[in-house]
């Protein structure tokens, strides 16, 4: 995972990337804000974002997806993880539904493997307004999730329709 992150980041250098700090997405006709922590790399396009956390444990994606669309947005989610060599244990697939901030959640994760070892995976559908919501993909060593549990926690509670 750090090999893609490494990639990732030198990528997003080269774009400058933004500061660490509160996002709207979409950038055009903004529905809803998301905050990172500081220190952490923030890239942002018109429909979406690439964060990574400072040591390169925590990827995440968040992107801006029609109702019609969100089904072919997570199967684009999973090839991109299969692209990345990122393997899930289908046997350990967890699905939670909940809300942040009064919109609907729903998250399905699992554990897996990248080519540094053991992995965390997530799938986060959010549910911004009836036809608009996120799809947050999240990709961490399980070492990274526990050290950054606290800022993980901030992150998702930042979440603001706006």
């Amino acid at each position: 995972m750090k090999k893609l992150l490494t990639t990732l980041l030198l990528t997003a250098a080269l774009a400058l990337p933004a500061l660490a700090g509160t996002h709207k997405l979409p950038k055009d006709e903004p529905i809803v804000s998301i905050t990172f922590p500081a220190g952490w790399k923030v890239e942002p396009s018109d429909e979406s974002l690439d964060a990574t956390s400072k040591d390169e444990e925590i990827y995440i994606n968040v992107e801006v997806n029609d109702e019609e669309s969100i089904e072919g947005a997570v199967q684009e989610s999973i090839g991109y993880l299969k692209k990345n060599k990122v393997t899930i244990d289908k046997s350990t697939e967890k699905k939670t539904e909940g809300k942040v901030n009064g919109m609907d959640v729903t998250d399905i994760a699992w554990d897996g493997k990248d080519a540094d070892g053991p992995t965390k995976v997530s799938l986060t559908i959010v549910e911004v307004t009836k036809k608009k919501g996120l799809l947050i993909l999240y990709w961490a060593s399980p070492e990274g999730e526990k050290k950054h549990q606290e800022e993980l926690t901030k992150i998702m509670q930042s979440l603001k329709k706006l």
